[in-house]
């Protein structure tokens, strides 16, 4: 689908109906590709070079009708949504119409903002779809468990209950330090799960008014309330089949938990302005960066907690995980070379040393942006990235206390050897790997360090 206009093909033999159908449409921002039969229809799908995204077929037609029409259209574009338009909208037109695999169908003359509804309804789910299958190869590999760099024990514990869990339909709720990667476990969770292909939704609850945060999540019904202009189905909804995350779930208000445990509880939803409640499938994970304590006596209602706590998943912050910073440092080093193409070779040894002795408050994404901060600006001379590189791009806010001096890089690398060793519990064929190093290398360092 082009990525600036979304295409919708007319065909139709009634020049005028045409016109009036063309016009309604480009005022709505559609791009229009006008024809007056089946014959002109199937010439413009071939020459169209980028592409049509919907049709809009008249049934009754001469020489080739609508039905026919359909037919073809579906043997060249089997994934083509149509719309049949017709002044004979009997039951049995319908039915066959859907049959021959058709959309929708819509009645002459017609309620214009019935008809828009149904093309925003076709171009949202359209363009879910194409997010899906655009990101889906890359979601895979930047997204899926094996991407989370890591070494550490804790994180590998994380992994094996967030991949055991991943298979269930079972709510999720991930706390962690902002920073830590809870949206990135989240996805990886969906990736693993039997939702795969279908829509990840996120939300950060926090960043929607508060007062807008129900329609939002549950959408609502034209007329509804003031601004209430089309029809909005709502994120949870958006969501049917796949899975929704809600992120900052603890600034929810109160109010509105009442209702979002009701539709945990019944798995249903009503959009504001409906009578009727609307049967809905899908897999909640939600996160915050407070502690477990906080939400269950602060910030959530307890029965929605519980409701919400089925699987926990505790992310450790990068303090707790230093063994990673190195692989860390890697990848980001790696990524943003290619990002701006620059050639930087690492880091020097006081620009490790500073690195290991500072907390990162925020985590894993404070680390990433500093990278990338230096990496985007540093002069395609310099190859090392040095302790002053990180003081211009870093409020240093932790005073050096005797617990964080600065270390040399023998005392840095005999620290991690002795963390790896640590963690694997002495098993040196698994420290070696959480290393990223030879077992023969690991034995070598081990007897330079006197660690034997």
């Amino acid at each position: 689908m082009d990525k600036n206009r979304f295409k919708v093909l007319i065909v139709d033999d009634d020049a005028e109906f045409v016109d009036i159908l063309r016009e309604l449409l480009e005022r709505s921002g559609y791009e229009v590709i006008p024809s007056y039969s089946g014959k002109e229809a199937l010439e413009k799908v071939h020459e169209s070079q980028q592409g049509i995204d919907l049709a809009l077929v008249d049934l009754v037609m001469p020489l080739m009708d609508g039905y026919t029409l359909l037919e073809k259209l579906r043997e060249l574009m089997p994934e083509l949504p149509v719309i049949m338009v017709t002044g004979q909208g009997t039951v049995q037109n319908v039915v066959e119409a859907i049959k021959l695999g058709a959309k929708d169908f819509v009645t002459k003359p017609f309620d214009k903002d019935v008809l828009l509804n149904k093309i925003d309804a076709i171009k949202k789910t359209r363009e879910l779809e194409d997010r899906v299958d655009n990101l889906k190869e890359l979601l895979s590999d930047k997204y899926g468990f094996d991407s989370i760099v890591s070494s550490s024990r804790a994180m590998r514990l994380v992994f094996e209950k967030a991949s055991a869990g991943a298979g269930s339909n079972a709510p999720v709720f991930i706390v962690g330090e902002t920073g830590t990667g809870k949206e990135l476990m989240a996805k990886a969770i969906h990736l693993k799960s039997q939702r795969a292909e279908r829509p990840f939704i996120a939300v950060n609850c926090g960043a929607i008014p508060k007062e807008l945060l129900e329609s939002e999540l549950f959408g609502y019904r034209k007329g509804a309330f003031t601004g209430a202009v089309r029809d909005h189905e709502g994120l949870f909804l958006a969501a049917d089949k796949g899975t929704i995350f809600l992120d900052e779930i603890g600034e929810m208000p109160k109010d509105l938990q009442v209702r979002m445990l009701r539709v945990l509880e019944e798995y249903k939803v009503r959009p504001i302005g409906y009578t009727n409640e609307i049967p809905l499938d899908v897999r909640v994970i939600a996160a915050s960066n407070h502690s477990i304590e906080e939400l269950k006596t602060k910030y959530l209602r307890e029965d929605l907690f519980f409701r919400l706590a089925v699987i926990v998943i505790e992310l450790p912050p990068l303090r707790e995980r230093k063994t990673d910073i190195p692989l860390l440092l890697d990848y980001f080093l790696k990524r943003f070379n290619r990002k701006y193409g620059k050639n930087v070779g690492g880091f020097s040894e006081d620009a490790y040393s500073a690195l290991y002795s500072y907390d990162f408050p925020g985590n894993i994404r404070e680390l990433e942006n500093l990278i990338e901060s230096i990496v985007a600006v540093i002069p395609p001379s310099k190859t090392l990235i040095s302790e002053k590189d990180l003081k211009n791009h870093l409020l240093w806010s932790q005073p050096r206390t005797s617990e964080h001096q600065l270390l040399s890089l023998d005392k840095l690398e005999k620290f991690a050897l002795e963390q790896a060793l640590r963690e694997s519990g002495g098993n040196k064929s698994k420290a070696a790997e959480m290393l990223g190093i030879s077992r023969d290398t690991l034995y070598r360092k081990m007897k330079l360090f006197s660690l034997e």
